[in-house]
């Protein structure tokens, strides 16, 4: 068989989750959205997470493949800018992590904005 859209029950199973109240996780996100700003913003040009989370970051030095190739090689794993636009100038972040990764995450990104590879 074929799908063209979500079988019947699937579709009954998230209207019920429509119905719960996500309001502290939503409070929590918005808590990883600031952290992420405040230990990063010095250094980088943030744009996005309004939404969603997930930020775009202008890169400080290079392009952002070339950005991001250096931070995979310090064991972060960030996405240029040019998987989702024509542009090589930023990278995306996601912040659905738990605070201490986000904390070692962003000392890692610190430090490569200071230090060009």
């Amino acid at each position: 068989y074929t799908f063209v859209c979500a079988p019947h029950p699937v579709q009954w199973a998230g209207l019920a989750a429509l119905d719960c109240d996500i309001s502290g996780r939503v409070e929590e996100y918005h808590e990883k959205r600031d952290l992420m700003r405040d230990r990063l913003s010095q250094k980088y040009e943030i744009s996005g997470a309004q939404g969603a989370f997930y930020m775009f970051i202008r890169t400080p030095w290079g392009t952002a493949t070339e950005f991001c190739t250096a931070a995979i090689q310090n064991n972060l794993l960030i996405i240029p800018g040019n998987v989702f636009s024509g542009r090589d100038t930023h990278f995306r972040i996601s912040y659905a992590q738990e605070n201490s990764v986000l904390e070692q995450g962003a000392e890692i990104l610190n430090r490569l904005a200071d230090h060009p590879v």
